[in-house]
Formats: structure tokens, C-alpha cells, sequence
């Protein structure tokens, strides 16, 4: 889909801050987020909404956003996370390509205004979140913890 701005980050058309891919699943910092380590997560097929998505397809774009909450709870040290997903343009969907929005909170609650990504941001959030995934996924590993690592 070349007008999709999602099909064309995941074909390296166009730029993006990757924190986590896998063959089915990507996950890049949203351009302008809500707050610091603001994630989208979404399949790397192109599917519409929720209304479009497979439910094999979706259970694996879950499992990724609840990495994803994880690793920013535990590399950015966010007090908590939310997660959404919106579907038509009067629900607040903008890009027509189904992600998860994995947005941290910290203390003070969430930025007045949305601001385009800066480059030093985007190179920290990365930095910090794929540390905690490694962490993760080691932890994981050695307790055989099905329920926070990706495999």
C-alpha cells in the first residue's frame, strides 16, 4: 500500500525509529508522542482496523504491545501505561494501518501539546527500551516465563 505511511516505514521507504520487529510484528516511536516512549505497535501486513485484522494477526500484535508496556515501565521507568487502539476517522484513527498505542505516563500525567519526535529523544527511548527488552527476554528465558518474552 504506497500511500500507507506504516507499509512504507516497514519497507524502509520511509524513516522510522524501530524499538522491536519480528517476521509478523514492528513496533517505532510514534513521530509525535503523547509522552516520552510513546510506541506503536502493529503488524507488518497491511490490515485496515480491528474490523480487518485476523485474530492470529491480532493476538501477536497483543502480545508484542504487552512487551512493549513492560519495557517501557521497566527502561523508562514510567509510573504506568495505557493502551490504545482507535478504528474510523470519528474514533480518532489518523493512519488507517491497525497499531497499538503504547503510551507511558510518569508522574506529572502527559504533555500539554504533542510535539514532533526529536532525533535525541528517539535515540534515547530506543536505547533504553531495547535494553529493558534484552533484560526481559534474559530474565524470561532463565525463569521459563511464557507470559513476557517473544519467541
Amino acid at each position: 500500500m504506497d500511500e500507507c505511511i506504516f507499509c512504507r516505514i516497514i519497507g524502509r521507504e520511509a524513516p522510522g525509529h524501530v524499538v522491536y520487529e519480528d517476521d509478523d510484528v514492528i513496533a517505532i516511536l510514534d513521530k509525535y508522542p503523547i509522552n516520552k516512549g510513546h510506541i506503536l505497535v502493529m503488524p507488518k501486513r497491511h490490515y485496515r482496523d480491528i474490523f480487518e485484522i485476523p485474530p492470529e494477526a491480532l493476538c501477536k500484535v497483543m502480545k508484542v504491545a504487552k512487551l512493549m508496556a513492560r519495557a517501557v515501565v521497566n527502561g523508562l521507568k514510567a509510573d504506568g501505561v495505557r493502551l490504545i487502539q482507535n478504528n474510523g476517522p470519528s474514533a480518532g484513527q489518523v493512519v488507517f494501518h491497525f497499531h497499538v498505542h503504547v503510551i507511558p505516563y510518569y508522574g506529572g500525567g502527559y504533555r500539554a501539546h504533542r510535539v514532533e519526535l526529536s532525533e535525541a529523544e528517539a535515540i534515547e527511548v530506543v536505547s533504553k527500551v531495547t535494553e529493558a527488552l534484552r533484560k526481559i527476554n534474559e530474565d524470561s528465558s532463565l525463569k521459563g516465563d511464557e507470559n513476557t518474552a517473544i519467541s
